[in-house]
């Protein structure tokens, strides 16, 4: 008889938890600390980051994910302890060939100059590794209010293979703005910095307005510039021709 009550008392206490909210001792914030900081990976440098509460078996613990540099990783953390239940990882393919000499800061650095601004300027910031024609590369991208860039960085010899920004939001203006071929020449000119070696201007409609794309070179560099009817430069990438002369 004592065996029977014990055995209907466990029944009902797991049955009313199961029907109440369960507060955990550990906040879903910390759990993503404590993955983070058992990886020795910084908010800064993890992508991807995505954690929610699970319940397995009558255990309740956070599911915590997220992407850097060296490749994918997966944590179960107990609500309770905080302790790491589960874990896992998969290398990234370019990592494990991944023999550069061009440091992660260093390449942060370039970037940022290269585009005129600070860290402390940006929002969204994300580097990786990745491998693009059989190089391994540093992937970079940023954003400002009113821009938005992406860079990619050779591991090897740090030459900007290519650099890119585009607008942020609607293009503002007259949508009927049609400037002179003239005029998109010279603005095209003053968005690549320089004399260019070869340029090209053509008109072009898109979703009712007019625009004007340009073509040019400039030394190592071809580039590619968008520029609106009103004159506003819309965006402009530049990629690295060197390796392929």
């Amino acid at each position: 008889m004592k065996k029977m009550i014990k055995k209907t008392l466990v029944i009902g206490t797991v049955a009313l938890l199961s029907g109440m909210t369960v507060f955990a001792a550990v906040t879903e914030k910390e759990a993503v600390d404590i993955a983070l900081s058992d990886a020795g990976i910084t908010r800064d440098e993890a992508s991807w980051l995505n954690s929610h509460r699970d319940r397995d078996d009558g255990r309740v613990y956070y599911d915590v994910e997220f992407r850097s540099d060296e490749g994918k990783w997966e944590y179960e953390i107990d609500s309770e302890s905080g302790k790491i239940v589960g874990f896992d990882f998969e290398e990234s393919r370019s990592r494990a060939s991944f023999n550069g000499s061009l440091d992660r800061s260093d390449a942060e650095r370039m970037a940022l100059s290269d585009a005129g601004l600070t860290r402390d300027d940006v929002s969204r910031f994300r580097i990786e590794t990745d491998r693009d024609d059989g190089r391994v590369v540093y992937e970079i991208s940023f954003n400002t209010p009113e821009r938005e860039y992406d860079y990619d960085i050779d591991t090897e010899d740090g030459v900007i293979i290519s650099a890119s920004w585009e607008k942020r939001g609607r293009v503002g203006g007259d949508r009927d703005a049609q400037l002179s071929q003239s005029d998109a020449e010279a603005i095209a000119l003053e968005a690549i910095g320089g004399d260019a070696e070869r340029l090209s201007v053509w008109e072009e409609w898109d979703d009712g307005r007019f625009w004007y794309e340009a073509d040019a070179v400039i030394g190592d560099y071809s580039y590619e510039v968008d520029i609106a009817g009103t004159g506003e430069v819309v965006s402009v990438s530049r990629d690295y021709r060197g390796f392929w002369k």
